[in-house]
Parts: structure tokens; sequence; C-alpha cells
């Protein structure tokens, strides 16, 4: 028979805390990473400028803090984009 290895003492299980505090990481990183993504082409590709990108993030926190307060949700979002605009988001 083969012993059980030994737990490592300094190792803790991780608490809900942590779980939730990796979970709005990697939130707030994917969402860095869009935004990064999306002001790249509307620079490169759409001609937008400084002042646009300005107004635009703006604008995106904006909604993004309706969105937090519950006047409006992405459900609602996407809906309005599939159906007023023929972008369909999944």
């Amino acid at each position: 028979m083969t012993k059980p290895k030994k737990t490592n003492p300094r190792r803790r299980p991780a608490t809900q805390a942590d779980v939730e505090r990796a979970r709005d990481t990697a939130v707030k990183d994917a969402v860095r990473a869009s935004m990064a993504i999306f002001f790249t082409v509307l620079l490169d590709k759409e001609q937008a400028d400084k002042e646009i990108l300005q107004r635009v993030w703006k604008e995106v926190n904006d909604l993004s803090e309706s969105i937090k307060l519950g006047y409006v949700s992405l459900p609602d979002l996407k809906r309005t984009l599939r159906e007023e605009y023929d972008v369909e988001i999944d």
C-alpha cells in the first residue's frame, strides 16, 4: 500500500470571498480587453478620434451605472440591438 501524501500546512481552501474576488478580477480583465479591442477598431478602421473615444467611454460608463442601478438590463439592451438595429449579440 502507498502512503497518502501529506497536505501542505500553508495551503488553505479558498473562501467564498476569494472566489468572488477572483470572479470580479476576471470580469474586469475581460471588460478591459473587450474595450481595448473595440476602441482599437474604432481608431484604426472607423477613423474615430480621441474626442469620440472619450465621449464613447463616458457613455459606456453612464450606461453601466444605469445597469448597476437597475434602470436597464443587459437582456433589454440585447433585445433593442436585435430588434431595432439587426445586431445579434449572444
